[in-house]
C-alpha cells in the first residue's frame, strides 16, 4: 500500500487538485450570481427611486399633480363658503384600476379652462368621415372594435354573437367616485331605509375638476360635492371666504352649476338619506332663526 502510494501520489495530488479547483470556480459562479442579482435589484430600485424623485420634483416645480385626487364637500352658509374633505387624498390609480380609464382621465384634465375647470369628455362624432383615408380608417377601426368587443349569447335557443356597448366614460369616472362617498356617508341610513324607517332623500351633486388657478399652489383633481338645491340656487356674488384663493373655488362652483343645467349627465349623483325627524327638527330651527332676524 505504501509502496503503491509513494508511486502514485503525483496522479493523486493532481486529482485532489483538480477536485478542489473546479469546487472554487462553482462556488465563485454561485457567489458571483448572487452578486450580480443584489447589485442588480439594487439597481433597479435605485432607478425606480430616482424616477420618482424626478417625477415628484417636476409635479413640484410646475404645481401640477394629476395623480392625486380627493373629494371636498362644498356649502354656502350664512353668506359664507365653506368646504370639508370625505375622501382624503388618494392616488388616482386606487380609485380608477384601470390604466386606460385613468389617461382618458388626465386627457380630459389638460383640456380644462379657467371658465370651464370641470374634467369633460369628448363626444363621439355621429356622421362618418368624408375623406376616403378617413372612411378606410373608421371602417377598419369598426370591424375590429367588432372582433374585440363582441360575445356570444343564447336567445331563443339559438347561439348569436352580438357587439358590447361601450361604457360611458361619465358613468366609468363617477362610479368609483359614488362608491366612496357613499361608503362614508349613506351607509347606515340606507340600512335604515330599508328596514322602512321614513327618510327624506337628498341629491348631492358630484363634479370632477381640474382647477387652473392663478397662484403657485399645487393643481390636482379635485371631485366637488355640493347639495343639488343649493348648487342651483348659488348667488352671482361671492360670499365671505376665509382665503383669498378660495375665490377660485366659487369661481368653479358657478362653471359647475352653469353646466349641470345644461347637461345633467355628465355629472355624478350621490343620494343621502337622513331621519325625517331630524330633517323637520332642522326645518323648524332654521323658520326659528329666521324669524328671529
Amino acid at each position: 500500500m505504501r509502496d503503491y502510494l509513494s508511486q502514485n501520489a503525483t496522479q493523486i495530488l493532481d486529482g485532489l487538485l483538480f477536485g478542489v479547483g473546479v469546487l472554487a470556480v462553482y462556488l465563485g459562479a454561485v457567489f458571483t450570481g448572487a452578486l450580480v442579482r443584489s447589485l442588480g435589484g439594487a439597481g433597479s430600485r435605485g432607478i425606480l427611486l430616482a424616477g420618482r424623485y424626478a417625477q415628484g420634483w417636476f409635479d413640484y416645480l410646475r404645481g401640477d399633480d394629476r395623480h392625486i385626487v380627493n373629494v371636498t364637500l362644498n356649502m354656502v352658509c350664512d353668506n359664507h363658503l365653506k368646504f370639508n374633505t370625505l375622501v382624503a387624498d388618494r392616488r388616482i390609480w386606487s380609485v380608477w384600476p384601470n390604466a386606460y380609464q385613468v389617461a382618458l382621465i388626465r386627457r380630459a384634465a389638460k383640456r380644462t379652462t379657467v371658465e370651464n375647470p370641470v374634467v369633460m369628455f369628448p363626444r363621439r362624432p355621429a356622421q362618418r368621415p368624408k375623406s376616403l383615408f378617413g372612411r378606410v380608417r373608421s371602417r377598419i377601426a369598426d370591424k375590429l372594435h367588432g372582433v374585440v368587443a363582441s360575445g356570444q349569447i343564447v336567445e331563443n335557443g339559438r347561439r348569436r354573437r352580438v357587439r358590447r356597448k361601450r361604457e360611458d366614460d361619465y358613468k366609468a369616472t363617477y362610479g368609483p367616485l359614488i362608491s366612496l362617498i357613499s361608503e362614508k356617508c349613506a351607509n347606515d341610513h340606507a340600512l335604515d331605509l330599508s328596514l322602512g324607517r321614513p327618510m327624506a332623500e337628498h341629491r348631492f351633486v358630484i363634479a370632477l375638476t381640474f382647477e387652473k388657478l392663478h397662484d403657485h399652489r399645487a393643481r390636482h383633481l379635485r371631485a366637488m360635492v355640493m347639495y343639488e338645491p343649493m348648487l342651483l340656487n348659488l348667488p352671482e356674488e361671492c360670499p365671505r371666504v376665509d382665503f383669498e384663493e378660495h375665490k377660485t373655488r366659487y369661481r368653479t362652483l358657478q362653471a359647475i352649476a352653469r353646466l349641470y343645467r345644461a347637461n345633467p349627465e355628465c355629472f355624478g349623483i350621490v343620494k343621502v338619506w337622513r331621519p325625517v325627524e331630524a330633517v323637520a327638527g332642522q326645518a323648524d330651527l332654521l323658520t326659528g332663526r329666521i324669524a328671529a332676524e
